[in-house]
Protein backbone atom coordinates (compact mmCIF):
# COMPACT_ATOMS: atom_id res chain seq x y z
CA UNK A 1 0.00 0.00 0.00
CA UNK A 2 1.18 3.56 -0.77
CA UNK A 3 2.22 5.89 2.01
CA UNK A 4 -0.83 7.12 3.91
CA UNK A 5 -2.07 10.70 3.65
CA UNK A 6 -4.25 10.27 6.75
CA UNK A 7 -3.41 7.89 9.59
CA UNK A 8 -5.84 7.10 12.40
CA UNK A 9 -4.18 5.13 15.20
CA UNK A 10 -5.98 3.49 18.14
CA UNK A 11 -8.71 6.14 18.07
CA UNK A 12 -11.34 6.01 20.81
CA UNK A 13 -14.09 8.49 21.62
CA UNK A 14 -16.26 8.24 24.72
CA UNK A 15 -19.06 10.45 26.02
CA UNK A 16 -20.83 10.66 29.37
CA UNK A 17 -24.58 10.27 29.27
CA UNK A 18 -26.85 12.49 31.35
CA UNK A 19 -27.02 9.65 33.87
CA UNK A 20 -23.24 9.37 34.10
CA UNK A 21 -22.84 6.23 32.00
CA UNK A 22 -19.80 5.96 29.73
CA UNK A 23 -20.78 5.63 26.08
CA UNK A 24 -18.05 4.34 23.77
CA UNK A 25 -18.86 5.80 20.35
CA UNK A 26 -15.55 4.78 18.76
CA UNK A 27 -13.43 1.98 20.18
CA UNK A 28 -9.76 1.55 19.23
CA UNK A 29 -10.03 2.26 15.48
CA UNK A 30 -7.02 2.26 13.16
CA UNK A 31 -7.27 3.38 9.53
CA UNK A 32 -4.95 4.31 6.68
CA UNK A 33 -6.16 6.52 3.84
CA UNK A 34 -3.85 7.04 0.86
CA UNK A 35 -3.81 10.15 -1.31
CA UNK A 36 -6.31 10.13 -4.16
CA UNK A 37 -8.34 7.14 -3.00
CA UNK A 38 -11.98 6.87 -1.96
CA UNK A 39 -12.52 5.02 1.32
CA UNK A 40 -16.08 3.83 1.91
CA UNK A 41 -17.08 3.68 5.58
CA UNK A 42 -20.22 1.61 6.15
CA UNK A 43 -22.29 0.27 9.02
CA UNK A 44 -25.60 0.59 10.82
CA UNK A 45 -26.78 3.94 12.16
CA UNK A 46 -25.07 4.79 15.44
CA UNK A 47 -22.01 2.61 14.86
CA UNK A 48 -19.58 5.56 15.07
CA UNK A 49 -18.98 6.48 11.41
CA UNK A 50 -19.75 10.18 11.79
CA UNK A 51 -17.79 10.43 15.05
CA UNK A 52 -14.67 9.13 13.28
CA UNK A 53 -15.25 11.64 10.49
CA UNK A 54 -15.56 14.53 12.93
CA UNK A 55 -12.36 13.46 14.68
CA UNK A 56 -10.50 13.47 11.37
CA UNK A 57 -11.94 16.90 10.55
CA UNK A 58 -11.09 18.27 14.02
CA UNK A 59 -14.68 18.79 15.14
CA UNK A 60 -14.57 16.21 17.94
CA UNK A 61 -11.66 15.62 20.31
CA UNK A 62 -10.64 11.95 20.66
CA UNK A 63 -10.56 10.42 24.12
CA UNK A 64 -7.40 8.56 23.12
CA UNK A 65 -5.43 7.83 19.96
CA UNK A 66 -4.11 10.16 17.28
CA UNK A 67 -4.97 11.46 13.80
CA UNK A 68 -2.05 12.27 11.50
CA UNK A 69 -1.99 14.17 8.22
CA UNK A 70 1.10 13.76 6.05
CA UNK A 71 2.83 12.27 9.08
CA UNK A 72 2.02 15.22 11.38
CA UNK A 73 -0.21 14.73 14.38
CA UNK A 74 -3.40 16.78 14.16
CA UNK A 75 -5.01 18.04 17.33
CA UNK A 76 -8.54 19.39 17.67
CA UNK A 77 -7.23 22.97 17.71
CA UNK A 78 -5.55 23.28 14.31
CA UNK A 79 -3.78 25.82 12.17
CA UNK A 80 -5.84 27.40 9.38
CA UNK A 81 -3.94 25.43 6.75
CA UNK A 82 -4.81 22.11 8.41
CA UNK A 83 -8.45 23.11 8.87
CA UNK A 84 -8.71 23.93 5.17
CA UNK A 85 -7.05 20.68 4.13
CA UNK A 86 -9.89 18.47 5.44
CA UNK A 87 -13.48 19.54 4.72
CA UNK A 88 -16.85 17.90 5.38
CA UNK A 89 -19.98 17.65 3.26
CA UNK A 90 -23.00 16.83 5.40
CA UNK A 91 -26.13 14.76 4.91
CA UNK A 92 -28.60 17.64 4.92
CA UNK A 93 -27.31 20.54 2.78
CA UNK A 94 -30.20 22.81 3.75
CA UNK A 95 -29.39 22.77 7.47
CA UNK A 96 -25.66 23.20 6.79
CA UNK A 97 -26.16 26.36 4.67
CA UNK A 98 -27.06 29.76 6.11
CA UNK A 99 -30.63 30.41 4.87
CA UNK A 100 -30.07 34.21 4.84
CA UNK A 101 -26.89 34.22 2.77
CA UNK A 102 -26.77 34.01 -1.00
CA UNK A 103 -24.40 31.52 -2.58
CA UNK A 104 -22.17 34.41 -3.68
CA UNK A 105 -21.97 35.67 -0.09
CA UNK A 106 -21.11 32.20 1.26
CA UNK A 107 -18.30 31.58 -1.23
CA UNK A 108 -16.86 35.08 -1.40
CA UNK A 109 -16.66 35.40 2.37
CA UNK A 110 -14.61 32.20 2.57
CA UNK A 111 -12.29 33.45 -0.19
CA UNK A 112 -11.81 36.77 1.61
CA UNK A 113 -11.27 35.35 5.10
CA UNK A 114 -8.71 32.79 3.93
CA UNK A 115 -7.15 35.18 1.39
CA UNK A 116 -7.14 32.52 -1.29
CA UNK A 117 -7.43 34.90 -4.27
CA UNK A 118 -6.98 38.67 -4.74
CA UNK A 119 -10.15 40.67 -4.06
CA UNK A 120 -10.42 41.57 -7.73
CA UNK A 121 -10.59 37.85 -8.64
CA UNK A 122 -13.22 36.77 -6.11
CA UNK A 123 -16.16 37.09 -8.50
CA UNK A 124 -14.41 35.06 -11.19
CA UNK A 125 -13.45 32.36 -8.69
CA UNK A 126 -17.05 32.07 -7.47
CA UNK A 127 -18.17 31.51 -11.05
CA UNK A 128 -15.44 28.87 -11.50
CA UNK A 129 -16.68 27.03 -8.42
CA UNK A 130 -20.24 27.04 -9.76
CA UNK A 131 -19.02 25.58 -13.04
CA UNK A 132 -16.97 22.98 -11.17
CA UNK A 133 -20.10 21.56 -9.50
CA UNK A 134 -22.30 21.89 -12.59
CA UNK A 135 -24.33 24.99 -11.71
CA UNK A 136 -24.77 28.16 -13.81
CA UNK A 137 -23.23 31.48 -12.68
CA UNK A 138 -26.74 32.81 -12.03
CA UNK A 139 -27.02 30.42 -9.07
CA UNK A 140 -24.69 32.74 -7.15
CA UNK A 141 -27.57 35.15 -6.49
CA UNK A 142 -29.91 32.53 -5.03
CA UNK A 143 -30.71 31.66 -1.42
CA UNK A 144 -30.65 27.99 -0.26
CA UNK A 145 -34.45 27.84 -0.14
CA UNK A 146 -34.63 28.58 -3.87
CA UNK A 147 -32.79 25.40 -4.89
CA UNK A 148 -33.70 21.72 -5.06
CA UNK A 149 -32.07 19.17 -2.76
CA UNK A 150 -29.56 18.09 -5.37
CA UNK A 151 -28.65 21.69 -6.21
CA UNK A 152 -28.18 22.51 -2.53
CA UNK A 153 -25.84 19.54 -2.17
CA UNK A 154 -23.81 20.84 -5.14
CA UNK A 155 -23.61 24.23 -3.41
CA UNK A 156 -22.45 22.55 -0.20
CA UNK A 157 -19.75 20.74 -2.21
CA UNK A 158 -18.72 24.04 -3.84
CA UNK A 159 -18.43 25.62 -0.41
CA UNK A 160 -16.15 22.79 0.73
CA UNK A 161 -14.03 23.18 -2.42
CA UNK A 162 -13.69 26.94 -1.94
CA UNK A 163 -10.83 26.54 0.56
CA UNK A 164 -8.97 24.14 -1.76
CA UNK A 165 -9.00 21.02 0.45
CA UNK A 166 -6.93 17.89 -0.02
CA UNK A 167 -9.57 15.66 1.62
CA UNK A 168 -13.38 15.68 1.44
CA UNK A 169 -15.33 13.75 4.08
CA UNK A 170 -18.81 13.10 2.67
CA UNK A 171 -21.19 12.08 5.46
CA UNK A 172 -24.24 10.39 3.88
CA UNK A 173 -24.26 13.05 1.12
CA UNK A 174 -26.96 11.37 -1.01
CA UNK A 175 -29.21 9.65 1.52
CA UNK A 176 -31.70 12.54 1.64
CA UNK A 177 -31.94 12.80 -2.16
CA UNK A 178 -34.12 11.08 -4.76
CA UNK A 179 -32.50 8.11 -6.50
CA UNK A 180 -32.19 9.96 -9.82
CA UNK A 181 -30.51 12.90 -8.09
CA UNK A 182 -28.20 10.59 -6.15
CA UNK A 183 -26.67 9.41 -9.42
CA UNK A 184 -25.77 12.95 -10.48
CA UNK A 185 -24.11 13.73 -7.12
CA UNK A 186 -22.12 10.47 -7.24
CA UNK A 187 -20.99 11.31 -10.76
CA UNK A 188 -19.95 14.73 -9.50
CA UNK A 189 -17.76 13.15 -6.80
CA UNK A 190 -16.14 10.93 -9.41
CA UNK A 191 -15.46 13.89 -11.70
CA UNK A 192 -14.02 16.01 -8.88
CA UNK A 193 -11.79 13.20 -7.77
CA UNK A 194 -10.32 12.73 -11.25
CA UNK A 195 -10.02 16.46 -12.00
CA UNK A 196 -8.73 17.69 -8.64
CA UNK A 197 -7.02 14.57 -7.25
CA UNK A 198 -9.17 14.69 -4.11
CA UNK A 199 -9.03 12.08 -1.39
CA UNK A 200 -12.55 11.15 -0.26
CA UNK A 201 -13.92 9.46 2.85
CA UNK A 202 -17.43 8.42 1.81
CA UNK A 203 -19.76 7.51 4.67
CA UNK A 204 -22.92 5.61 3.78
CA UNK A 205 -25.19 2.72 4.69
CA UNK A 206 -26.05 2.24 1.01
CA UNK A 207 -23.85 -0.64 -0.12
CA UNK A 208 -24.59 -0.12 -3.81
CA UNK A 209 -23.32 3.45 -3.61
CA UNK A 210 -20.20 2.41 -1.71
CA UNK A 211 -19.39 -0.34 -4.20
CA UNK A 212 -19.81 2.06 -7.12
CA UNK A 213 -17.59 4.81 -5.74
CA UNK A 214 -15.02 3.35 -3.34
CA UNK A 215 -11.57 1.88 -3.83
CA UNK A 216 -11.45 0.41 -0.32
CA UNK A 217 -14.16 -0.33 2.22
CA UNK A 218 -14.15 -0.35 6.02
CA UNK A 219 -17.11 -1.94 7.82
CA UNK A 220 -17.99 -0.69 11.31
CA UNK A 221 -19.99 -2.34 14.05
CA UNK A 222 -20.57 -0.84 17.51
CA UNK A 223 -17.65 1.56 17.33
CA UNK A 224 -15.11 -0.88 15.87
CA UNK A 225 -13.80 -1.76 12.42
CA UNK A 226 -14.75 -5.40 11.85
CA UNK A 227 -13.58 -5.73 8.25
CA UNK A 228 -11.66 -3.67 5.74
CA UNK A 229 -10.05 -4.23 2.39
CA UNK A 230 -10.17 -3.44 -1.29
CA UNK A 231 -13.66 -3.13 -2.73
CA UNK A 232 -13.77 -6.42 -4.61
CA UNK A 233 -12.42 -8.49 -1.72
CA UNK A 234 -14.97 -7.14 0.73
CA UNK A 235 -17.93 -7.43 -1.65
CA UNK A 236 -17.12 -10.76 -3.28
CA UNK A 237 -15.39 -12.56 -0.40
CA UNK A 238 -16.63 -11.08 2.92
CA UNK A 239 -15.08 -12.78 5.93
CA UNK A 240 -16.93 -11.25 8.87
CA UNK A 241 -20.49 -12.49 9.56
CA UNK A 242 -21.68 -8.92 9.98
CA UNK A 243 -20.40 -7.93 6.53
CA UNK A 244 -22.12 -10.99 5.06
CA UNK A 245 -25.35 -9.99 6.77
CA UNK A 246 -25.16 -6.45 5.36
CA UNK A 247 -24.58 -7.77 1.85
CA UNK A 248 -27.35 -10.37 2.15
CA UNK A 249 -29.85 -7.73 3.26
CA UNK A 250 -29.15 -5.37 0.33
CA UNK A 251 -32.00 -5.47 -2.22
CA UNK A 252 -31.20 -6.77 -5.71
CA UNK A 253 -32.84 -5.97 -9.02
CA UNK A 254 -33.69 -9.61 -9.86
CA UNK A 255 -34.38 -10.74 -6.30
CA UNK A 256 -37.54 -12.87 -6.35
CA UNK A 257 -37.91 -13.79 -2.70
CA UNK A 258 -37.30 -11.74 0.38
CA UNK A 259 -33.88 -12.60 1.78
CA UNK A 260 -34.16 -13.70 5.38
CA UNK A 261 -31.75 -11.88 7.70
CA UNK A 262 -28.75 -13.95 8.81
CA UNK A 263 -28.55 -12.11 12.12
CA UNK A 264 -31.24 -11.38 14.68
CA UNK A 265 -32.00 -8.58 17.06
CA UNK A 266 -30.70 -5.05 17.41
CA UNK A 267 -27.14 -3.88 18.14
CA UNK A 268 -26.37 -3.79 21.87
CA UNK A 269 -26.13 -0.45 23.63
CA UNK A 270 -22.70 1.23 23.40
CA UNK A 271 -23.08 1.82 27.13
CA UNK A 272 -23.02 -1.95 27.72
CA UNK A 273 -20.78 -3.50 25.04
CA UNK A 274 -20.65 -7.32 25.19
CA UNK A 275 -17.44 -9.05 26.22
CA UNK A 276 -15.21 -10.65 23.60
CA UNK A 277 -16.48 -10.04 20.09
CA UNK A 278 -19.17 -7.35 20.35
CA UNK A 279 -21.12 -9.05 17.53
CA UNK A 280 -21.37 -12.46 19.22
CA UNK A 281 -24.94 -12.04 20.64
CA UNK A 282 -26.22 -11.73 17.04
CA UNK A 283 -23.72 -13.91 15.19
CA UNK A 284 -24.78 -17.28 13.70
CA UNK A 285 -21.20 -18.59 14.04
CA UNK A 286 -20.45 -17.50 17.60
CA UNK A 287 -18.57 -19.99 19.77
CA UNK A 288 -17.10 -19.91 23.27
CA UNK A 289 -13.98 -18.13 22.06
CA UNK A 290 -16.13 -15.30 20.68
CA UNK A 291 -17.69 -14.68 24.08
CA UNK A 292 -14.34 -14.86 25.82
CA UNK A 293 -11.79 -13.18 23.52
CA UNK A 294 -12.03 -10.01 21.46
CA UNK A 295 -10.74 -10.77 17.93
CA UNK A 296 -8.13 -8.50 16.43
CA UNK A 297 -8.28 -7.06 12.92
CA UNK A 298 -5.95 -9.46 11.11
CA UNK A 299 -5.06 -10.35 7.53
CA UNK A 300 -7.31 -12.73 5.63
CA UNK A 301 -5.27 -15.55 4.10
CA UNK A 302 -2.65 -14.33 1.62
CA UNK A 303 -4.50 -11.09 0.75
CA UNK A 304 -2.36 -8.33 2.24
CA UNK A 305 -5.15 -5.77 1.63
CA UNK A 306 -7.98 -7.66 3.34
CA UNK A 307 -8.51 -7.74 7.12
CA UNK A 308 -11.27 -9.06 9.36
CA UNK A 309 -11.81 -9.07 13.11
CA UNK A 310 -13.29 -12.56 13.37
CA UNK A 311 -11.94 -15.72 14.99
CA UNK A 312 -13.23 -17.68 11.98
CA UNK A 313 -12.17 -15.25 9.22
CA UNK A 314 -10.32 -18.03 7.33
CA UNK A 315 -13.40 -20.23 7.14
CA UNK A 316 -12.65 -22.55 10.05
CA UNK A 317 -16.00 -23.35 11.71
CA UNK A 318 -16.32 -23.00 15.48
CA UNK A 319 -15.90 -26.22 17.44
CA UNK A 320 -19.09 -28.03 18.36
CA UNK A 321 -20.11 -27.69 22.02
CA UNK A 322 -19.10 -30.60 24.20
CA UNK A 323 -21.77 -33.11 25.22
CA UNK A 324 -22.77 -32.82 28.89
Amino acid sequence: MSEALIEVDDLSVSFRSEHGHLLRAVDDVTLRITEGEVLGLVGESGCGKTTIAKCIAGQVAPTSGVVRFEGRELRTKRAAQDRRAIQMVFQDPYSSLNPRMTVRHVLSELLRVHRLVPRADIEARCSELMALVGLPPGALDGLPSQFSGGQRQRIAIARALTVEPRVIIADEPVSALDVSVQATILQLFEDLRSRLGLTVVFISHNLAVVRHLSDRVAVMYLGRIVEQGDRESVFTDPRHPYTRALLASAPRLHQVELVRPTVKGEPPSPIDIPTGCSFHPRCPLAGEICIRDRPRLEQVGANAEHFAACHFRDGTPPPAPEEP
